[in-house]
């Protein structure tokens, strides 16, 4: 879809180009975050791509076709663009804002409210505020409104400049969530920008890891550029949490889970007790294989069994989608020692400190 040829930016008075011959493939369909230190031209492709910036010297090809054989403004229709400060137009409503490229190309008024819906239900922002202002929106759904506003006449390319950098980091993770679930159902082809490597772990397929002067260190997917870090620049870049980062990549199902030390509620003293001894927890988790009510500390339980022992719920419930990282971070916060997996209310099993240690190591 995109392809950056010997792609060199070198601005005047520079000492050095801000990007040097930059050579990139990007896929159909995928997610490539660049990311690197301040300085390494990550903005400057990105505003390459869609000529915001033209280069020096080398080529911009998207679907085989070179960029500067296109006119500007039809360039720029056919690419999405969101950034950071979402660039909203303060004057005009919510549904102006998200129509404004399908106005340009002279849609019928049927046809471009018809898309605004579509897209207030898609980025999940309430009709309600199509008639508002961006100022009357908290930063978060103005992001959704930027993002709207750029898939508004389903272009092929999207670009996304630190699209969520200034949101907190609740909002952030949540908008990262929704990125990831529209892109599962729009398969557009997306070149992001962030300074975060963990949103680049998390976002992208593959990942353009630059260094000062544009430089690509290394270009993989996430899970190979944590493996097998190129050079010593992308392991200082990555951290000395990479195998931690790497967690991240893993979702539960990829375990065995251990079936974890359930009793029910005629269980007499004895049989909690034993229940936790096999499985090592001085706990254990009152309920059936439909309904697990929460759980319990062995020496809590009287002796006249389970039947009257008032139990905590889980705090943290993960499903089998959830990352190794998400176990890990349960279990480290848990009176339980466990990352507890629930399929609804079922317990399914859990995840042991030994069973996410093994795969670091791996």
């Amino acid at each position: 879809m995109i392809d950056l040829e010997d792609l060199t930016k070198a601005f005047p008075g520079a000492e050095t180009p801000a990007v040097d011959r930059l050579n990139l493939h990007i896929d159909a369909g995928e997610i490539v975050v660049f990311v690197g230190p301040s300085g390494c031209g990550k903005t400057t492709t990105l505003k390459m791509i869609n000529r915001l910036i033209e280069p020096t010297s080398g080529t911009i090809s998207i679907e085989g076709r070179n960029v500067e054989s296109v006119p500007v403004h039809e360039l720029r229709r056919r690419i999405g663009y969101v950034i950071q400060q979402i660039g909203l137009f303060p004057h005009r409503t919510i549904r102006q804002n998200i129509a404004t490229v399908p106005g340009l190309l002279d849609w019928d008024k049927a046809r471009i409210n018809e898309r605004v819906d579509e897209l207030t239900d898609l980025v999940a922002l309430d009709p309600e505020m199509l008639d508002r202002y961006p100022a009357e929106l908290s930063g978060g759904q103005r992001q959704r409104v930027g993002v709207a506003r750029a898939l508004a006449a389903d272009p092929p390319v999207m670009l996304m400049d630190e699209p969520f950098g200034a949101v907190d980091p609740i909002v952030r993770a949540h908008l990262q969530d929704e990125l990831l679930s529209l892109q599962q159902r729009l398969h557009k082809t997306i070149a992001l920008v962030t300074h975060d490597i963990d949103e680049a772990i998390k976002l992208g397929d593959r990942v353009a890891i630059l260094s000062e002067g544009g430089h690509l260190e290394q270009y993989g997917s996430p899970a190979e550029i944590l493996r097998e870090p190129a050079n010593p620049f992308v392991a200082d870049f990555l951290g000395t949490d990479r195998g931690i980062k790497r967690l991240s990549l893993i979702p539960i199902s990829d375990l065995d889970l251990e079936a974890g030390p359930v009793v029910d509620r005629s269980a007499s003293h004895a049989e909690a007790v034993a229940t936790a001894l096999e499985y090592g927890t001085d706990w254990v988790a009152v309920g059936d294989d439909s309904l697990v009510e929460g759980w319990t500390r062995v020496a809590e339980i009287p002796a006249g069994g389970v039947a009257t022992t008032d139990v905590q719920p889980f705090l943290t419930r993960l499903t089998r989608n959830a990352s190794l990282k998400e176990a890990l971070d349960a279990i480290v916060s848990s009176h339980t020692s466990v990352a507890a997996v629930f399929d609804e209310e079922r317990l399914v099993g859990m995840v042991t400190a030994a069973a996410v240690s093994r795969e670091i190591v791996q």
